[in-house]
């Protein structure tokens, strides 16, 4: 991590674009305003607008952090050493899709997310892309010869495959209020079963 990156003025700023976003999911975009995201910061609405020029900056770097946030955790749990890949995955998972399951925000964060008329697609789908494929990279590396000639599908399909269930994981568990921890056994279960053919790597059994 470098120096910027630790400084207090730095951690402020990532303290304010987290609220941000918060509030941005309560309210929505239009209804939320520069007042209310600067009391759920606790600065000035004239120091918020020193530090980002419209409502739309505010936004746009909000979700960044957010993605950013998202993605290096996604790494941490891919890159995590003496785990095999199935918990590996299914952290990776859990940091890409269920930081807010569980919460009163996860529907509206979703929604601002992959709303079309917000135009992010600029952020979102590079986010997505790295996503995918840093978690194919993870499995392809964890698969044998014997693994890829006996199930005769790539890892980079697999990736997709494990992101399209769990997004149905996270839909599920949303929608019966369930917790975080509810929305991880989904995960795990449809992770296992698609792990089931895989060698000792993947499960992690001698």
């Amino acid at each position: 991590m470098s120096s910027i990156a630790s400084t207090p003025d730095s951690t402020r700023h990532e303290r304010i674009l987290a609220g941000a976003l918060e509030v941005f999911g309560r309210y929505g975009f239009r209804k939320a305003s520069m007042d209310e995201i600067a009391r759920s910061a606790d600065i000035s609405r004239q120091g918020l607008y020193l530090r980002f020029a419209s409502k739309d900056a505010l936004f746009r770097a909000a979700v960044r952090q957010e993605l950013d946030t998202a993605l290096a955790e996604v790494a941490r749990c891919l890159d995590e050493e003496g785990v095999a890949l199935e918990p590996r995955v299914v952290a990776a998972l859990d940091a890409w899709l269920g930081r807010y399951v569980g919460s009163m925000l996860a529907p509206d964060i979703a929604n601002l997310l992959h709303n079309p008329s917000m135009q992010l697609g600029d952020l979102v789908d590079p986010a997505r892309a790295a996503f995918h494929a840093r978690l194919a990279a993870a499995i392809g590396a964890a698969m044998s010869a014997k693994d890829r000639r006996r199930i005769d599908v790539t890892a980079e399909e697999i990736a997709e495959a494990l992101h399209v269930v769990a997004q149905g994981a996270k839909y599920l568990s949303n929608a019966a209020n369930e917790s975080r921890e509810q929305c991880v056994a989904r995960m795990t279960a449809a992770v296992h079963v698609v792990f089931a053919g895989f060698g000792a790597t993947a499960t992690g059994t001698p």
